[in-house]
Parts: C-alpha cells; sequence; structure tokens
C-alpha cells in the first residue's frame, strides 16, 4: 500500500516534469507562427497543475489507491490525446507520450494496468484517426472537427494506426511483464534483506560491519544491548572509537592486516569497562578487493570471571587436600600435647606464675584445635544427606542456640520472621544448621554494642514479582557495622577475616555448604546499616535454583 502511494508521489512529480517541458516547447516555437493553439497549451499546462495538487491533496486521504491510480493514468491518456490533436493529430510527434503513460501503468498496476492503458490509448488514437479522415463528428461537434488527412494515401493510414496500435498493446505487454519481474525482484530481495535482518538480531553475539575507511554501517540488537550505544549513534563512526580500542587498530587498518581473535578491555557509553572477545574477518567484492570487514564480539567478563573462579576453586581443592593431611597430622599431636599439660598441671603443683603460663597453654592448644577442627570441617566436607525438612524448625533451632549464649542474648534482640505452616526444603540439616549458625554468629559479632538481629523464611521470589515454588528462602538482617565495599569480593575465600580473633573459614564454609545444595547466597550490605544475607535452597519436590 504504501509503495504504490510512493510511486504515485513520483508519478506526480514527472508529469508536472513533462508536461511543463513539452508544453514550453511547443510555446516558444508556436510564437511568431500561429497563435491559435496557444490558449490550448496554456490551458493543458494549468489543468495538469490543477490536477497535481488535487492529487497531492487526495492521496493521502484516499484508501483504494489501485482505482486512483487508474484514474489518473487515464486522465494522462485523455490530456495526451487532447495534445496529439491540437499539434497534427496522425501526423502529431506526440504520440509518443502514449508510451509514458503506459509504461507509468504497467510500474503501477502491472501487466493488467499497462495493457488497460494500452487499449484506452489505442481507442483514443484511433478516434483520432477516424476524425481526420472521415470527418464523422464536424456536423456534430464543429469545435472536435481536425484537418481533414488529405495528402497521405488511405493504407498509409492505416499502416500507421495499425503500427502505434500495435505498439501501444506491445509495450504494454513487455512493461507489465518487466514490471512483475522487477517487483517479483524487489520482493525476494526485501525478504533476503529481511532474512538477513532476522538472522544478525536473532544471533546472541554483537554483530557489526564496516566499510573499507572502518567506518560502521550497521550494529546489530545485540551490539547494542552490550555496548550500550544505539545504532543511529554508532553509524559512519569508526569502530575503534566505539569500542575504545588501543591505537594499534587503526594503525593496523585495512582490516587484512587486523588479527582474527582480540581479546580487549572496552568501555559501554556509560563508562563501565568490559572485557570483550571479537573476532574480525574482512569482507571482499567480487575482484577480491577487501571493502570493510565484519566483527562478531561478545562480553566475555563472566565467562572470564567464572574461569578464574573455576582455576581459584581447582587451586583451593589441591591446596586443600595436602593441608587436610597436614591438619590430620597436627591434630593428634595437639590432643597428646593437651592431654600431657593438663596432667602436668594436677601433678606437678606448679607456682601461680607458671600456671599462668600452662592455662596459656592449654588456651591456645585449644584454640589452634578448634582452626584445624574447622580447616578439616571446610577441606574434606562430608557427603550430602539430603532430605525434606522444615526450614522453619532448622531456623527456630539456630534462633534459640544464639538467644541462649551469654555473649548475645542480653544485648541483641532476636525477631523471627516465619512462614506460616511449614516450609520444606531439600537439604542436610546438620550441614543447613551450621551455615545458619555460622551466619548468625557473624551477624552477632558484627554488632558488638548490641543490635537486632531479623531472621524470616518465606518461598523464594521468582520474575516479575510470582513466586517460585521451587525454591525457598532463609534472610538473615542484622543492624550491625556493615561490610566495607573493598571486602565484599573477599568474604567468601578461605582465611578472610577482619576480627582479631577467627579462621576466616565460617562464610567459605557457608558457601560451600549452599554449593553442595545447588542453592546460592546472596549478601546485600551497607556500610554503617547493616547486612542482609540470603540463602537459597530448592524446596522439596522442586529442581532447584
Amino acid at each position: 500500500m504504501e509503495a504504490l502511494r510512493d510511486k504515485l508521489k513520483w508519478l506526480m512529480g514527472i508529469r508536472v516534469a513533462v508536461v511543463t517541458l513539452t508544453l514550453g516547447v511547443l510555446i516558444y516555437f508556436q510564437i511568431g507562427k500561429s497563435t491559435q493553439s496557444i490558449p490550448a497549451y496554456y490551458g493543458l499546462i494549468v489543468a495538469t497543475y490543477l490536477l497535481t495538487i488535487l492529487y497531492g491533496v487526495l492521496i493521502k486521504r484516499v484508501e483504494r489507491l489501485a482505482l486512483f491510480a487508474y484514474i489518473q493514468i487515464g486522465v494522462d491518456i485523455l490530456f495526451e490525446t487532447a495534445l496529439v490533436a491540437l499539434t497534427g493529430g496522425v501526423e502529431s510527434p506526440f504520440s509518443l507520450l502514449y508510451i509514458m503513460s503506459i509504461t507509468a501503468a504497467s510500474a503501477l498496476l502491472s501487466r493488467p494496468g499497462g495493457l488497460a492503458a494500452a487499449s484506452v490509448a489505442g481507442i483514443l488514437y484511433g478516434a483520432i484517426v477516424d476524425v481526420q479522415y472521415y470527418r464523422s463528428t464536424y456536423e456534430m461537434f464543429p469545435l472536435l472537427s481536425l484537418p481533414r488527412v488529405t495528402d497521405l494515401p488511405v493504407p498509409e493510414i492505416f499502416y500507421n494506426l495499425s503500427i502505434n496500435v500495435l505498439g501501444f498493446l506491445m509495450v504494454g505487454y513487455l512493461s507489465g511483464m518487466l514490471a512483475e519481474r522487477l517487483a517479483s525482484k524487489v520482493r525476494d530481495l526485501a525478504e533476503l534483506q529481511e532474512i538477513h535482518r532476522f538472522i544478525l538480531e536473532s544471533i546472541d553475539s554483537g554483530v557489526f560491519t564496516t566499510d573499507s575507511e572502518g567506518r560502521l554501517t550497521s550494529f546489530n540488537k545485540k551490539a547494542e544491548l552490550v555496548m550500550g550505544y544505539a545504532k543511529a549513534e554508532v553509524r559512519s563512526r569508526f569502530w575503534w572509537d566505539v569500542f575504545g580500542w588501543p591505537d594499534y587498530a587503526r594503525d593496523r587498518f585495512p582490516v587484512a592486516t587486523l588479527p582474527g581473535g582480540i581479546e580487549e578491555v572496552s568501555a559501554r557509553k556509560d563508562g563501565q569497562r568490559i572485557l570483550l572477545g571479537m573476532n574480525l574477518s574482512t569482507l571482499y567484492d567480487e575482484q577480491g578487493i577487501p571493502i570493510g570487514m565484519v566483527g562478531v564480539f561478545q562480553d566475555i567478563s563472566l565467562q572470564k570471571k567464572m574461569e578464574e573462579e573455576n582455576r581459584r576453586r581447582q587451586w583451593l581443592a589441591k591446596i586443600g587436600e595436602m593441608s587436610a593431611g597436614m591438619a590430620h597430622e597436627i591434630r593428634n599431636p595437639l590432643a597428646a600435647l593437651s592431654g600431657s599439660m593438663q596432667v602436668l598441671r594436677k601433678e606437678l603443683q606448679p607456682s601461680d606464675d607458671n600456671r599462668l603460663l600452662m592455662d596459656l597453654a592449654l588456651r591456645e592448644t585449644e584454640r589452634l584445635s578448634g582452626i584445624v577442627s574447622d580447616f578439616l570441617q571446610y577441606a574434606r566436607p562430608r557427603p550430602l544427606n539430603l532430605k525434606e525438612g522444615d526450614v522453619n524448625e532448622l531456623v527456630n533451632d539456630t534462633v534459640c542456640m544464639l538467644e541462649q549464649t551469654p555473649e548475645y542474648g542480653g544485648r541483641i534482640t532476636f525477631v523471627r520472621h516465619l512462614a506460616q505452616g511449614s516450609v520444606l526444603g531439600l537439604l542436610d540439616p546438620d550441614q543447613m544448621r551450621q551455615a545458619c549458625l555460622n551466619i548468625g554468629l557473624n551477624a552477632c559479632q558484627a554488632m558488638p554494642a548490641g543490635g537486632t538481629l531479623t531472621v524470616s523464611t518465606h518461598q523464594a521470589a521468582a520474575g516479575g514479582g510470582r513466586v517460585d515454588n521451587e525454591s525457598v528462602e532463609i534472610v538473615f538482617e542484622d543492624t550491625g557495622q556493615g561490610i566495607p565495599r573493598d571486602h565484599r569480593d573477599k568474604i567468601f575465600d578461605p582465611f578472610f577475616t577482619t576480627k582479631e580473633e577467627g579462621t576466616g573459614l565460617g562464610l567459605s564454609v557457608v558457601h560451600r555448604i549452599m554449593e553442595d545444595h545447588r542453592g546460592r547466597v546472596q549478601v546485600e550490605s551497607k556500610p554503617g546499616a547493616g547486612t542482609c544475607v540470603r540463602l537459597t535452597l530448592p524446596a522439596a519436590g522442586g529442581t532447584g535454583t
């Protein structure tokens, strides 16, 4: 519909140009010779302009554009017939103008339109011959009478008529056929372009193309999403400027000299630094001359982070295996040392100073034994014993243990917000109880001056505010000191601690336990305002997160 409307607009412009040029030339050459036909020429020009203005007003409102096109072509043929009649009829050179209207009809309305225009043009041209030769309309319409053809023989007149009419029909047929083929090619090209666009937009990678100078010519949706730029913002910009690439990209252009694979840090539009992995390929024309480049890239920041995390885990696993053996060997001498120290303390009856030294040695031995036990628990976790368990019951037991701890029970307020009924999760009760206790102890230790620890349970929230029946959550919220920003990425690292006393393994154990449960642990914290720790684990009968 819109394509036909655009074609009609082009037709209106071409019509005005042709009529102005043709009739202007006629008026110029008629001045000084015969002025009889000049008013008629002026009338045709004015009528053409007025009709064009009318067409321009109506084309925005008309819905039946095909009928509108037929009307315009028909009026054009009538105007051409008038011009032919005014310039000699059968002997007029302007009969060729019919061909323009026939061709326009084919372009607008395909082969049926072209043949219809050719038929009308043939009929009207035949009418001119009839009027000139037989003077059949003279008695009824004197104004329509044309100069009688006297100097041309009858065969030549009808030969001229036949040639013109057959020419009109042949032009209508051939131009219509060409118009249909062209329309088919245009449709095929449009479909191919649409498929190309769909493929580019569906690729889960950023894709861009450049010209031979390195200026961007295309930028797909994924590229917009990764880099934060709209397509219009990057068009005609150098690709290395958009990606913030090193100067070597500019220096080594054309693309034939660029490496295929690149990993470089790039900057998004908002300034965020990301790591891009990019593959570059040169585009060649049929002669093998480089005409541009295509680049396919992805944000590999998360991938690299996961790879680094995996390497870290593998390294920690190896260290853990070695260290666990060492810890086991240390544990036995520590037990012997502690037992011997207790026996000597009773048997020797040492002085007060020696007794204080022996007490100190016993405390440090016990502390060292506790460190070794914690480490063995982290490095050599026992196999999971997964079963259906009530999360509410587990949380309630943990809070009761904390409330009964003299160090915390008097200065910290414990608040429970437990879901109604049973919240069943697929868990190892002992390990999850250990995880909850570690988080609770951390929260209490973060409130040395007192505060409030709120523990809640509920079904996990899925996207869009929906309830995810496949997961359950345990949430610990404290009003403590919070975690500094530069420490948040380290809190799950083994042996990382900001406390004077402590092994730094508590949260590492929690992280491992949640991974073993195919769950996750999330931490949100504001320095000076408190910390929220969210444990998510599979619900009983669910598939997990």
